[in-house]
């Protein structure tokens, strides 16, 4: 089997959420679905150009099965693989699911029968994204305690027992807006009461994830930490810059609350000190960013060395989605999985088979759908640009 042709999708889905599908043809009429998980920040533009170059220089005329190997080329061969960044680990991320999807097509099985086998067979879930409405004109967001307690009650009614919000969102009620690294009081306390005005809305058996995006310094963040521990968050994620393990560490051995982060970590090159440091609690690879199904196994496997669990951030498309329950399924130190419920339904739509519109009472029935048990919705797709390699 030979990889003949590779399609790139540029999903501009809302003016600041951007997925970047890939579809990667054989000539044995199999094709694999990927996805570079830029949606949100810059970047997608970018993602276009290099899946397009690595198809170009690499892709076409390889051996779809020889998977290990391909990101092995990809890594050594590209120059910037060694040391690369969100765009490059990115497409190689989106390249390595579509292979796996393949694979699992021509055995006729999901992918994670082929990474070990099902360890987990449901999974937990938590709720992202409830706090605000995205339409494709407008984002609104809530703004008063009282809203964020009115919509968090809207989450446990649907059978949600973990969610997940920044308190820091959006603070003037006019749109985004970072804290600053020093937070006044003003600001800290409105973050406080939004936490707070949820705790007391969804009452103590219902998990709440604090996210707070790496925006804060160090002092504010452990200020911010301990004045919630009360509250019982289940997590608090990227307190501070990811890019500063010691600074990370700090607010750590400080806070007494399960830190996560890892959706800025690349390969298990950038997740290694976290782990050798035991600086987290939870790592969150990002499926489409860290180096994929066959570069996340392995952080999951050196993880799990130190005890520490695994969450894979899903911030992006529906693909996204779909590899990470892959690789859910066949870990053992799996912990839970980051959910978007409460998209347009036509964000859905933009594959067959979203594993989104499954879930059920907070968790997840894993797949046994072939590979990684989505395909591309053409007619959904067909109204954005695309790039077409052979």
């Amino acid at each position: 089997m030979k990889i003949t042709a590779v399609d790139i999708y540029d999903v501009a889905f809302l003016p600041n959420w951007n997925p970047i599908f890939i579809r990667i043809s054989t000539d044995e009429d199999l094709d694999g679905v990927g996805e570079v998980a830029l949606a949100y920040g810059a970047g997608s533009t970018a993602a276009v150009g290099m899946v397009k170059q690595l198809a170009e220089r690499f892709l076409l005329g390889a051996d779809p099965f020889r998977i290990e190997a391909m990101w092995h080329t990809l890594y050594r061969r590209t120059f910037w693989g060694q040391g690369g960044g969100p765009v490059i680990y990115g497409a190689m991320s989106a390249i390595d699911a579509a292979l796996w999807d393949i694979k699992g097509k021509a055995y006729d099985v999901p992918s994670h029968e082929l990474l070990g086998g099902r360890v987990n067979d449901k999974l937990r879930l938590y709720a992202n994204g409830w706090y605000a409405a995205m339409t494709n004109s407008a984002t609104a967001t809530c703004d008063a305690p009282e809203e964020y307690a009115e919509a968090a009650q809207r989450v446990v009614a649907d059978g949600y027992t973990a969610l997940k919000f920044d308190p820091f969102f959006d603070l003037s009620g006019q749109g985004p807006r970072l804290p600053e690294r020093v937070l006044p009081k003003r600001i800290s306390d409105l973050a406080y009461e939004r936490v707070a005005a949820v705790r007391d809305a969804v009452g103590p058996d219902v998990d709440i994830l604090v996210e707070v995006h790496g925006n804060l310094g160090v002092t504010s963040a452990i200020e911010f930490g301990r004045r919630i521990e009360e509250l019982r968050p289940f997590f608090y994620e990227e307190p501070v810059d990811a890019m500063n393990v010691d600074a990370m560490r700090k607010v750590s051995q400080n806070v007494n609350i399960p830190i996560a982060a890892g959706e800025r970590l690349y390969t298990r090159y950038g997740f290694r000190e976290y782990i050798e440091k035991q600086v987290l609690d939870i790592l969150q690879p990002d499926m489409g960013l860290a180096g994929g199904l066959t570069e996340v196994k392995k952080i999951a496997a050196y993880a799990e060395t130190y005890d520490m669990h695994i969450q894979p951030h899903n911030c992006a498309g529906p693909i996204s989605t779909a590899v990470a329950v892959q690789l859910d399924a066949c870990i053992t130190n799996f912990i839970i999985q980051e959910w978007f419920p409460y998209h347009t339904p036509d964000f859905y739509e933009l594959v067959k088979g979203a594993l989104e519109l499954e879930a059920a009472e907070g968790y997840l029935t894993v797949p046994d759908r072939p590979g990684l048990g989505v395909s591309l919705n053409m007619d959904a797709l067909v109204r954005y640009p695309s790039v077409h390699v052979e």
